[in-house]
């Protein structure tokens, strides 16, 4: 269940190459966060938090959800025993990759794009720590 954000794509990217790789199939769900699709209650049994992307594995039973992306990465990854490595440092730094891609890197390209494009005034000072982190 996603729409191509950033974080849907990073996933959708994932089973491509799932796909690519072990004929994996999967359906993809539009949940339009322009038209509150996320706020419906067939979504929110997926994610209580109202966010994409989330996602069903049906192949358990009572079905498996999983939701945010980097949970979803981490799981997808596991299940299907690719792209994690197994020794003890190299999953380390895969893992905090990982992390950093959902929690620092976010913040950091849209408080850069926040105070470049939309801020109503430009304050010079959070433009150019912002630019700066995100090098």
């Amino acid at each position: 269940y996603s729409l191509g954000t950033p974080n849907g794509v990073k996933v959708t990217i994932l089973l491509e190459e799932l796909n690519e790789a072990l004929g994996l199939e999967y359906d993809a769900w539009k949940i339009s966060i322009f038209d509150l699709d996320q706020f419906g209650s067939g979504f929110v049994k997926v994610n209580p938090n109202s966010k994409i992307p989330a996602m069903m594995d049906y192949a358990h039973e009572p079905p498996i959800r999983i939701f945010e992306s980097g949970n979803i990465l981490k799981y997808v990854a596991e299940r299907h025993e690719m792209f994690i490595p197994t020794g003890l440092r190299e999953k380390t730094e895969c893992f905090n990759w990982l992390f950093w891609q959902v929690g620092s890197a976010p913040y950091l390209g849209g408080g850069f794009g926040h105070f470049y494009v939309y801020a109503p005034m430009k304050i010079e000072y959070a433009i150019d720590r912002f630019a700066m982190e995100t090098k």
